[in-house]
């Protein structure tokens, strides 16, 4: 893996802090149900499918909530995964590949299984969720090789 793709390892700490505060966002959403609405007014593209009826429109009603958070979330997200270590090195950039083919592996084995379990909304709910699903398990599954390096090179100089 070209190491030039990845961002510098201090966006690590930025993408924390943008996943705390997108989560933080989140669950105080979900715990209020009432966050404040926006007032300012949204530009909406109207059936941007039905030939001849382009037509862009003012809606004032509304919100960003679910936007900001999801986008606050994916971001630190993607900072995080995608930031240098610190040594970044052949037998990293392996576990850096190994980690992501690993997490696709389990991203769409749960993604089958929701197939055949949930049906209806619920079902888009799991798929919404599921564009965060491959992040999440690779950082895991990344942390927890470079956690494992760390400590067998700990036990091997004692």
């Amino acid at each position: 893996m070209k190491t030039r793709f990845l961002f510098p390892q201090r966006t690590k700490y930025l993408g924390t802090l943008l996943l705390v505060i997108g989560l933080s966002f989140c669950s105080l959403s979900l715990y209020l149900n009432s966050l404040p609405q926006t007032d300012g007014r949204i530009f909406v593209w109207h059936h941007f499918f039905a030939p001849g009826t382009h037509t862009l429109e003012v809606n004032g009603d509304e919100c960003f909530d679910d936007e900001i958070q999801l986008s606050l979330i994916l971001i630190g997200l993607l900072l995080i995964a995608n930031a240098k270590e610190k040594m970044e090195d052949e037998y990293i950039a392996s576990l850096r590949l190994e980690s992501l083919q690993w997490a696709v592996y389990v991203n769409y084995g749960v993604f089958f299984v929701l197939i055949f379990v949930s049906y209806g909304l619920s079902f888009f709910a799991y798929c919404f969720y599921n564009v965060l699903t491959l992040l999440v398990f690779f950082i895991i599954r990344f942390r927890w090789k470079i956690y494992a390096l760390n400590r067998s090179l700990n036990t091997e100089i004692a």
